[in-house]
């Protein structure tokens, strides 16, 4: 009876550490650890995705030289890969300030929201000017091959596969 209401009174004296000892386990460590991982992975593709870009159009005018290919530079494409940058990084910030107790909402708002800004760009994208738009985007006429459109739905698919988790996520967030 003693120990009983001894923690009772610690329960009411530190809610918090109650409900953390109550909500840790296999489970809850897996879903800190897999939302850690897809953003930090999301965020090392974005970055090599965005050198990758810059390398292109740093070395554009030698191959512009050498095969007669221009490249242009995409707004479009680099608006989307800067947001599936930010999205990753906010995306893997988001168990950290949930395990320290801080605002861990608010990471993985921003994270949706860029990550459907991205989603939506790729739609307009997709709407307007079809699959092989980045190779449009990219190399005017000699873009419109089935690589880059293979380069575009990967993207696309990544991106809405990110959203989707990422909207999992918030849902849950805000149902606690």
């Amino acid at each position: 009876m003693i120990r009983q209401s001894q923690f009772e009174h610690k329960e009411k004296q530190n809610p918090v550490a109650s409900g953390i000892q109550k909500k840790s386990g296999a489970g809850h460590n897996f879903e800190f650890y897999f939302v850690i991982l897809v953003g930090f992975l999301t965020f090392v593709f974005g970055f090599i995705s965005l050198a990758v870009y810059f390398a292109v159009m740093y070395i554009s005018p030698i191959v512009s030289n050498l095969t007669g290919l221009t490249f242009l530079g995409s707004r479009f494409l680099l608006f989307i890969l800067v947001m599936i940058t930010v999205s990753g990084f906010f995306m893997s910030l988001y168990p950290y300030s949930k395990a320290v107790g801080g605002n861990s909402s608010l990471f993985i708002i921003l994270a949706f929201i860029a990550s459907g800004i991205s989603v939506g760009v790729q739609v307009y994208k997709l709407a307007f000017f079809g699959p092989t738009w980045i190779g449009l985007d990219l190399l005017k006429d000699h873009g419109n091959t089935v690589e880059m459109m293979y380069l575009s739905a990967v993207y696309f698919a990544y991106n809405l596969i990110l959203f989707i988790l990422q909207y999992t996520i918030m849902k849950k967030e805000f149902e606690e």
